[in-house]
């Protein structure tokens, strides 16, 4: 990534190997949503990364979320905006209506405030359940054995659309531990389509970050989740 020194010249790099990743496998590029993580970079990284051709951005902390999104607002920036962040029920209010896709839903009290603030703005808000693959009870996720169950309790929401899974893979170089996570995400993805309101619509894997994307590619990604290598080490 040194060779690269602006966040342009990085953007682009990231869209060529994403690119390639997916040419590699067989897959079309054009079906891969490259999400520009931008949490705890300044809006005028964003200005750049988007001036540069990313249109996706990806926030983490919910009251960051809605203060970016109104400075984008005011200096007439109108890029898609994503939650990907670990959400708890009284930060929903910053979220809801400005999510085009929350990533991060894995409580029954989250979906619950999704759905009363969705209704509130008389908005359809899109929804991908968050998954624990690892095993670490550090992370957050609905476990691979109870998605079924949650699935069956947030179904009857009018205002949520289930539109896939979402993980947060181990912290490891280990290339069999990640590919192993992320086909069990692809997995449960492809055996819960059967239970979900909208199958046609449950076609979403967001998996693979800055050092695992291309891995997460070859097992289905459809959205991969890059900050440090497009916009550098965070700016505080």
């Amino acid at each position: 990534m040194s060779t690269f020194h602006t966040i342009g010249e990085r953007w682009k790099h990231v869209e060529h190997t994403v690119r390639e990743a997916a040419l590699s496998c067989g897959r079309n590029p054009e079906e891969i949503t490259i999400i520009a993580v931008s949490k705890m970079h300044p809006l005028q990284s964003v200005q750049q990364a988007f001036e540069a051709g990313a249109r996706v951005f990806g926030e983490n902390y919910a009251q960051e979320f809605r203060d970016k999104i109104q400075e984008a607002e005011r200096t007439n920036i109108h890029p898609e905006w994503h939650f990907i962040g670990s959400l708890q029920s009284n930060k929903v209010k910053y979220i809801i209506p400005h999510a085009s896709l929350i990533h991060s839903c894995s409580t029954i009290s989250v979906a619950d405030e999704i759905e009363r603030l969705s209704q509130k703005h008389d908005v359809i808000t899109d929804i991908l359940i968050q998954v624990n693959t690892s095993g670490e009870s550090s992370k957050s996720g609905i476990e691979p054995a109870e998605i079924d169950e949650f699935i069956s309790l947030i179904s009857r929401h009018k205002h949520i659309s289930l539109r896939g899974l979402m993980t947060i893979p181990t912290a490891t170089d280990n290339i069999s531990q990640l590919s192993s996570e992320f086909s069990l995400l692809r997995n449960t993805l492809e055996r819960l389509k059967d239970s979900i309101p909208s199958p046609e619509t449950w076609n979403m894997l967001s998996m693979g970050m800055s050092d695992d994307f291309s891995i997460a590619i070859k097992e289905g990604a459809t959205h991969v989740r890059i900050g440090t290598a497009i916009f550098g080490e965070r700016a505080y």
